[in-house]
């Protein structure tokens, strides 16, 4: 046996797997299928393949053989960026398409000079598959620049929130009925957010309600338990208030209306783009309410996301002479911030101190406060001055 094919066969059983790859390699072209087995089976030897193995041909079977691996463990991305390095154009569509890269898919397809027809029904399916996923804005895209299909493009816009864009393409196709869809949809959408921000405004007020109540009977039993006193000695009424029973309860139902991404952020959602997911069910009377009532305040922030598509509705609004609607609607927005931020900021203070004073931890105080702190600040960049 060739010393080369030993020192394979030794380092194979020591597991010396780099070694082994460097003699087989070295023992030349009829040894070839050995080092493609041995790449196969110890996918970590395909970069020291490329480095080792001379040949045009060869090293393509190898980039193929590692976007296979790549592909299989659904490392999509890399597999398609492999098979693009060997010229496998149609398996490399096929890893983009996996993974939802959609121009990866289209830029390649251009690449395959696929017929009009082909592309036509490729770009189509595409387009369903992206609404599929949630994504209408890259779907509309789709429609409009590779299907030409305008008003299914601009009702996915609407679908998307992307209000500015979809007025454009109205706009720029000269489709005034198209306008009036975008027109009836923001004007539809801002009445829904109002009607969100206003039930946001309650919720906050309720939840805080119900924060202080819980706060002050843990700082009342505290006080007892350090006199050396029963917490039974604590005053009938000041226990019944703070109860688990408080009134403030019904704070933790929710509403069932539907919900744009620019609302509020009290219901969790499965697309999530535009709110804060609370972190699970509050249990009244439970050892970690008071904590879990904080963190489901600070759940209630408006998202980037939510403040961006806010912004694009109130131009949009303005762009359609809807300025006092979209007045209105930056008004309420704002209303229901500030309670959000004045309420969190009011109940981290009451975390500090030792006695709640009814006259100084009130949400309207924390609000003028806030909205003095905070007025210029980047939290609010999504409102226009004009409609202030």
């Amino acid at each position: 046996m060739p010393t080369l094919l030993m020192q394979y066969n030794i380092d194979l059983k020591l597991q010396r797997y780099e070694s082994a790859l460097r003699h087989i390699v070295s023992a030349g072209d009829p040894y070839y299928e050995d080092c493609m087995n041995l790449m196969n089976k110890v996918p970590e030897l395909y970069p020291l393949g490329l480095q080792l193995i001379v040949g045009p041909r060869k090293k393509q079977q190898v980039l193929e053989a590692w976007g296979d691996h790549l592909n299989a463990t659904k490392c999509f991305e890399d597999a398609a960026t492999t098979y693009l390095c060997c010229f496998c154009l149609e398996k490399a569509l096929k890893a983009y398409r996996a993974c939802g890269n959609w121009m990866g898919v289209l830029t390649v397809a251009g690449l395959i000079k696929l017929g009009k027809d082909d592309l036509l029904q490729l770009a189509r399916e595409l387009s369903e598959e992206l609404q599929a996923l949630g994504k209408p804005g890259d779907a509309a895209k789709i429609l409009l620049e590779y299907c030409g299909d305008v008003d299914n493009a601009i009702s996915l816009l609407v679908d998307a929130r992307n209000w500015e864009e979809a007025l454009r393409i109205a706009f720029l196709h000269r489709r005034e009925d198209l306008v009036l869809v975008v027109k009836n949809a923001s004007l539809e959408c801002s009445s829904m957010l109002n009607g969100e921000y206003n039930e946001g405004v309650e919720k906050v007020g309720k939840y805080l309600t119900r924060y202080l109540a819980v706060r002050q009977r843990r700082l009342l039993l505290a006080a007892a338990l350090k006199s050396d006193e029963q917490p039974s000695h604590l005053d009938d009424e000041t226990a019944s208030q703070a109860s688990s029973n408080f009134s403030g309860m019904s704070a933790y139902t929710t509403g069932t209306r539907k919900r744009s991404s620019a609302s509020t952020s009290f219901s969790t959602s499965t697309k999530g783009r535009g709110r804060q997911r609370n972190r699970g069910k509050i249990r009244a009377g439970s050892p970690d309410e008071e904590m879990a009532l904080v963190e489901h305040l600070k759940g209630m922030s408006l998202t980037e996301g939510a403040k961006s598509e806010l912004k694009t509705l109130l131009i949009s609004l303005v762009m359609l002479r809807e300025e006092d609607t979209a007045r209105k609607l930056q008004r309420t927005a704002e209303k229901f911030q500030l309670s959000q931020m004045a309420a969190v900021k009011l109940a981290e203070d009451a975390m500090t101190t030792d006695k709640i004073d009814e006259h100084t931890f009130t949400l309207d105080r924390y609000v003028q406060n806030i909205r003095k702190e905070v007025q210029n600040s980047d939290a609010f960049s999504w409102q226009s001055k004009i409609l202030a």
